[in-house]
């Protein structure tokens, strides 16, 4: 489980040294995720139970997306690489196989979730130490996230862990858990500040309203959001100051999304059922442009538009499907445990739920489809659901075991004798007397 968790902690980064060293033409992420993989089929038989992959509305919707985005590279593709084949989905595929068969019980699910925590933690150490080197260079506007993939990227896989970062606070084993999530989450605020998307920021408040109508610690999350908001109006580049008072670099970004929105329109209306095919929107992209204008983009910077536009109606309710999915399952599930009284599950799938809420927004305004903590996310929800109902059962076998001895402890209550009554024979009572 070492190399699943190193996998986990790997998911934030897309630009990394170590991660992103090649070996044979691979990534060593790419290798690590193939032991983890095999190390899952060996695990297999060791489960006491096969895991139920396609059981979730989720997973089901997930595999039909893989499906449709592998068969829209082979069909446009002009050159099919294994790189690229398995750089598409393939691997994001085996990665949900990897998760539904690993994450098997409550305790492993736990370390899980702090391995993520961790992960944005180390991610968002990395943004503040590229800020400190570049801000002599470029000055306090310099946004970091190059690590990440941009800053942009960051802030959105940052929403899905924000809030998860809330829950093991109170729900932590051992002191030093508890003490690691504050400063993981201090981190995070600080370089998701630093970070400074508008998009992000529009996600966050999203988030933060999902969590307050869904959270019983509603006290932590209002704090929490009052503090970002204070560190916004105290910073002197905030992305609330991007979107108050934009500058001039920030009204021409604005501006090419427009454009970029429009041509993917224009395209999507002339290819609505199955789009363009996978990665050929730059190449439709210059057919739609006016005369005389040229775009140096290869992604709309919008994840819906992409999809639709790349795939077609059918890849964007896929897609939207997969995220619409998840939040009512993680609803269903809320309710379940709310009901058993299960804080941890209770807790676990209220913060997830704001976390997809918050990347689902932020999604508006980039490209993020290829986001592993989102995706993540929508297999740690497809695996909570057998862990919620084996907890469930636990709990109840446990009561009415519990309710068993209570009732073998129990004193025997008296029976009553019944008393046979015998009539009286009058002839024989005046022979004796």
């Amino acid at each position: 489980m070492i190399l699943f968790y190193l996998l986990v902690l790997s998911l934030p980064f897309v630009d990394h040294g170590f991660f992103g060293l090649e070996v044979a033409g691979q990534t060593l992420e790419k290798i690590i995720g193939a032991v983890c993989f095999l190390y899952a089929l060996a695990y297999l038989p060791r489960r006491r139970a096969l895991p139920a992959l396609f059981a979730s509305s989720e997973a089901k919707a997930f595999a039909l997306y893989v499906v449709l985005a592998v068969t829209s590279y082979v069909a446009t593709a002009e050159e099919i690489t294994f790189h690229d084949f398995v750089g598409i989905f393939l691997s994001n595929f085996l990665f949900f196989v990897t998760v539904m068969i690993l994450v098997d019980s409550r305790e492993r699910l736990q370390r899980t979730i702090l391995v993520l925590i961790a992960s944005i933690g180390l991610t968002s150490l990395y943004l503040i130490r590229e800020w400190v080197a570049n801000v002599p260079v470029y000055g306090l506007g310099y946004r970091p996230g190059w690590v990440a993939g941009d800053p942009n990227m960051f802030s959105a896989s940052a929403l899905v862990v924000l809030p998860l970062m809330l829950y093991p606070i109170a729900h932590a084993v051992r002191g030093w858990q508890r003490a690691g999530i504050i400063a993981c989450l201090g981190i995070t605020l600080f370089a998701f500040l630093l970070a400074a998307s508008r998009g992000g920021f529009i996600g966050l408040i999203c988030m933060f309203l999902w969590q307050l109508r869904t959270s019983r610690r509603r006290f932590m999350a209002i704090a929490v959001c009052a503090v970002v908001l204070l560190l916004c109006m105290a910073s002197p580049y905030s992305p609330l100051d991007r979107l108050l008072k934009p500058t001039a670099g920030d009204i021409e970004s604005s501006n090419i999304r427009l454009q970029l929105w429009a041509v993917s329109e224009k395209i999507f209306v002339d290819h609505p059922l199955f789009g363009v095919g996978l990665w050929n929107f730059p190449k439709y992209m210059h057919r739609y442009l006016p005369a005389g204008v040229d775009l140096e983009f290869v992604v709309p910077h919008n994840t819906y538009l992409e999809a639709a536009v790349e795939l077609g109606s059918t890849g964007l309710l896929l897609f939207v499907a997969v995220l619409a999915l998840s939040l009512r399952d993680l609803g269903r599930m809320r309710r379940a445990a709310m009901a058993a009284k299960d804080a941890y599950f209770s807790a676990l799938t209220s913060a997830l739920g704001s976390g997809l809420v918050g990347f689902g927004v932020a999604a508006l305004f980039l490209s993020a489809k290829h986001a592993k903590v989102f995706w993540f996310g929508v297999f740690l929800t497809a695996c909570m659901g057998p862990l919620l109902a084996q907890s469930l059962r636990a709990a109840k076998e446990k009561e009415e075991g519990a309710e068993a001895r209570k009732t073998a402890d129990a004193p025997a209550a008296e029976v009553p004798v019944a008393v046979e009554h015998v009539p009286i024979r009058v002839g024989n009572w005046l022979t004796r007397h």
